[in-house]
């Protein structure tokens, strides 16, 4: 991964560190995706090559502006391993992969249902996920 040098040592008008606040050494080394098949290793070359694509982006949490996300970062084995905190309504420059897994719907938490049954116990069904942090990409 190429590191954003802009984003390390950033610092709020309040004295609060954001973009990349943490980087470690992964002990993972890089296989090069050589366990892969031909067909197999050259999409994740290519994924592995998008991902990587530095974008700015502005980071959004539904829950208020009070609220921030720390987030740990690495797609790629032998990769640095970079912990974000981000503050919302601030931009950043990050690699695309960090926006993919932020953003993805899977990884979000359902709503627990409010309906209980005769025991007091929350029934099993769950309501739609509710989103609470959403990178936007700018142009």
């Amino acid at each position: 991964m190429v590191l954003v040098k802009s984003q390390q040592n950033r610092v709020a008008s309040n004295g609060e560190r954001h973009g990349i606040v943490n980087i470690v050494a992964n002990s993972v080394a890089d296989n090069e995706f050589k366990h892969m098949t031909p067909e197999n290793k050259t999409k994740a070359e290519k994924l592995k090559k998008e991902e990587q694509k530095i974008v700015k982006v502005r980071y959004h949490n539904y829950q208020g502006t009070h609220e921030r996300l720390t987030f740990p970062y690495m797609r790629w084995a032998g990769e640095m391993i970079c912990t974000w905190h981000l503050i919302p309504g601030e931009e950043y420059e990050v690699p695309y992969g960090m926006v993919k897994q932020v953003n993805d719907p899977t990884k979000r938490k359902p709503k627990r249902s409010d309906l209980l049954d005769h025991n007091g116990i929350p029934m099993p069904k769950d309501g739609a996920a509710e989103i609470i942090h959403e990178l936007f990409l700018i142009n």
